[in-house]
């Protein structure tokens, strides 16, 4: 189950390694709802002090929003673009 980061807490990361995933959400440009999505593994860290866990929370400052899977050891960094498409429905709206 994921968590966003604000929600977890230092100890519940603490000694564990995550693989960092970067997950880039493409809109429609109509009603801004995900028409697909992206994914990229960028590294594997571990947490192992509080200075581990600080640096996760500042380099999330720079993304949309951002989800821990603890039970799967994942961390995934959600970024939103505009590619410039429409979902079909959307297009029969206009």
């Amino acid at each position: 189950m994921k968590k966003n980061l604000t929600e977890v807490k230092f100890e519940e990361l603490k000694d564990k390694s995550f693989e960092l995933i970067h997950v880039i959400e493409m809109l429609c440009e109509v009603c801004e709802k995900p028409l697909n999505q992206k994914e990229k593994l960028l590294k594997k860290i571990q947490i192992l002090s509080r200075e581990d866990y600080q640096s996760l929370l500042n380099r999330a400052t720079v993304h949309d929003r951002v989800e821990v899977d603890i039970e799967n050891t994942k961390i995934y960094f959600y970024d939103h673009d505009f590619p410039g498409d429409i979902h079909p429905e959307c297009i029969e709206k206009l």
